[in-house]
């Protein structure tokens, strides 16, 4: 047994940094546990540059690599040597055997560890099938960057006495070891590329849902999970959108992958699948997804709707069972047990739900059975997994390549870390492909199957800059606010509040501006003044003196409502939000009185902002000077001040 020095200094941030920027060129893995729910998720990363072995793993077996010296001298060491004198790879060869092999001839150790990935097609590790194509790469390292959970990171360097060291070291090479440097292959010339494409068009996921459904209806299936591909040439470097990404969006497994023939892997998954410490095994199944709206409000009412959502709950409820079942044989007897049902996660730009599940592994089970047990995870198949995968055999348009795969850390003292390869994109020949799906019950809906899986690129194709990070706005947004306006306080219980809102948006008050704000009920002015905007029942009162129906309420106060912009909005933001009503009118259904147009609708459907482009009128029946309004409901009113500002046109007898 080896028992390998461990030799450690500190290290600062932007030390760690610049080894990161080195993936974009050479092997290796990052693989980090950037963020999560506190007290489930245990923060740290481990970054490994400048592998000395790879292990490049098949379904019949493995093969190895060499990539520097420590790992030749390494592979001369004894217990390797007879390690590696044994067969490999070929007929009556395990993977899985091998794997646990090679880390067997280490002392037990933290920081003695493989670390890479697999693909969605690792599930055939276990089946002794002979393949072409890897089905993982494990890179083991002289030298580590480690970050724990407080952020502080140490540098780790791997060494062994001389005197374990055998006296000939040149010995020749043994069968199935590769010799070439794992680095990137010269930059050759490329030929004419096709524009890339998605699996389908808009509207084409949600038409393979109704076929999955009906399959639902008719099979034994209990879930099922289904993706597909977007693709997109991009120019940013890899290395450069994962740190973009893990900046904007930190997840529990944050990772990149340069496997050293040019593919680069990266992403920021919400799964952290396995954590298996001292024995004890937990997984961490998500499931749901719901944008994360801006603000303490927005994001409170994402996770409402999230909870609430009834098919998001039985599907968490199946993969949690499923998992139960796949990792029920590796326990001791009844020591699986559900710790936490469906807490809420908070990521940066969507929210999800999260079941912890805690077992003990019996007695010579190990991270390696928890790997395969779990491979192409029922969050990512669905339930049975073998009908599952031939159903995704039989409907999805392309391979899965990496999505749905594992990123893994194993040590040598058994401790291992499992994610899920989700929100993840592979760049190969300037080309990005981005995988997203998600899982189906019988009562699903198409429409917002598609929209989640789209939803789930956002990121990805942000850290590339191929979508902004922020609408840049229409005219309206970019056009400057008035200099100053009127505050028209009628006896408005929050008349100081929309003071406070307004001179936030750095507007000067004066009673002699040409543009005014309106709050309140009592002392309103007539009807045909113009460049008004009118809020709350103010706005209410605006619009019965206009032509419209308006009927006295019982008084509906502090109610949120979600809103979202029409296609007549001066604005280019169609994204939901959440904003404040307080009222005691209300708007009675019927037909819009000529020159009037709507702005904003409630998830109701119901008008919540209006326009009369003669006269320059804005009717917001919301408050958006309340500090539960999200920041969206801010915008909106900017866009009514320069609206009004722009001037009645030549006709406003409308």
């Amino acid at each position: 047994m080896i028992a390998l020095r461990v030799a450690r200094s500190a290290a600062t941030p932007a030390q760690a940094g610049q080894a990161l920027a080195r993936l974009e060129h050479q092997a290796g893995v990052y693989f980090g546990v950037d963020a999560g729910i506190h007290g489930l998720h245990p923060l740290q990363a481990t970054l490994l540059t400048e592998p000395a072995l790879a292990l490049h793993l098949f379904g019949d077996g493995l093969e190895v690599e060499v990539l520097n010296g420590f790992g030749r001298q390494l592979l001369a060491l004894p217990a390797l040597a007879s390690w590696y004198a044994g067969p490999l790879r070929g007929s009556g060869s395990s993977t899985l055997a091998a794997v646990r092999g090679f880390l067997a001839c280490f002392a037990p150790s933290p920081d003695v560890l493989l670390l890479g990935a697999l693909p969605f097609a690792a599930h055939q590790l276990a089946t002794g099938a002979r393949q072409a194509d890897p089905l993982g790469v494990l890179f083991f390292g002289e030298q580590l960057l480690r970050r724990d959970a407080a952020g502080a990171w140490q540098a780790l360097r791997l060494s062994f006495d001389d005197a374990a060291m055998p006296p000939q070291t040149q010995d020749a090479v043994p069968p199935l070891l590769r010799t070439t440097p794992l680095h990137a292959p010269a930059a050759t010339p490329e030929p004419a590329l096709a524009e890339p494409g998605d699996d389908h068009p808009p509207g084409g996921y949600a038409d393979m849902v109704r076929r999955a459904l009906a399959s639902l209806q008719a099979s034994a299936l209990v879930s099922l999970t289904l993706s597909q591909s977007y693709r997109r040439r991009v120019q940013m470097p890899a290395i450069q959108a994962f740190e973009r990404l893990r900046a904007a969006n930190p997840a529990p497994a944050s990772f990149f992958v340069h496997d050293g023939s040019g593919l680069r892997l990266f992403g920021a998954s919400p799964d952290l699948q396995l954590v298996i410490r001292s024995g004890a095994i937990q997984s961490l199944p998500v499931c749901g997804t719901v944008a994360r709206r801006p603000g303490a409000t927005g994001e409170a009412e994402s996770l409402r709707e999230l909870l609430n959502e009834e098919v998001d709950a039985a599907s968490l409820a199946v993969c949690t069972d499923a998992l139960r079942n796949d990792l029920a044989p590796l326990c001791e007897p009844g020591s699986l047990r559900l710790l936490n049902r469906r807490h809420p996660m908070s990521l940066a730009t969507v929210v999800h739900a999260v079941d912890r599940l805690e077992g003990r592994l019996r007695a010579g089970a190990d991270a390696w059975d928890a790997i395969a047990a779990t491979a192409a995870p029922v969050m990512v198949t669905g339930t049975p997994r073998k009908q599952a995968l031939q159903s995704i055999d039989q409907l999805e348009a392309s391979p899965r390549g990496w999505y749905g795969g594992l990123v893994v850390q194993v040590a040598s003292n058994g401790d291992a870390l499992v994610g899920t390869i989700l929100r993840a994109a592979s760049v190969r020949n300037g080309v990005a492909e981005v995988r997203t799906g998600g899982d189906l019950m019988a009562d699903s809906s198409p429409e917002r199957e598609e929209q989640e899986s789209r939803l789930k690129t956002a990121s990805l194709w942000r850290a590339f800059g191929l979508e902004a990070t922020a609408t840049g706005g229409s005219a309206t947004e970019q056009a400057a606010l008035p200099g100053s306006v009127r505050l028209i306080n009628a006896t408005d219980p929050f008349g100081s509040a929309m003071r406070d809102c307004l001179e936030g948006l750095g507007l000067h008050l004066d009673e002699a501006a040409a543009i005014s704000v309106q709050v309140g009920l009592s002392g309103m002015p007539d009807a045909s003044q113009q460049q008004r905007v009118a809020v709350g029942d103010a706005a209410l009162h605006l619009l019965g003196q206009s032509g419209f129906a308006v009927q006295a309420i019982r008084p509906e106060h502090g109610r949120l409502i979600a809103c979202r912009a029409t296609a007549d909005a001066p604005w280019a933001d169609p994204d939901l939000f959440v904003t404040a009503r307080y009222a005691s009118l209300a708007l009675l259904a019927g037909e819009l009185p000529a020159g009037w147009q709507v702005w904003v609708r409630d998830d109701q459907g119901q008008p919540v902002a209006l326009a009369h482009a003669g006269r320059r009128l804005v009717a917001l029946l919301f408050r958006p000077d309340s500090l539960l309004s999200g920041p969206q409901a801010l915008q909106v009113l900017r866009a009514a001040l320069v609206y009004a500002a722009a001037g009645p046109s030549a006709d406003s007898a409308g």
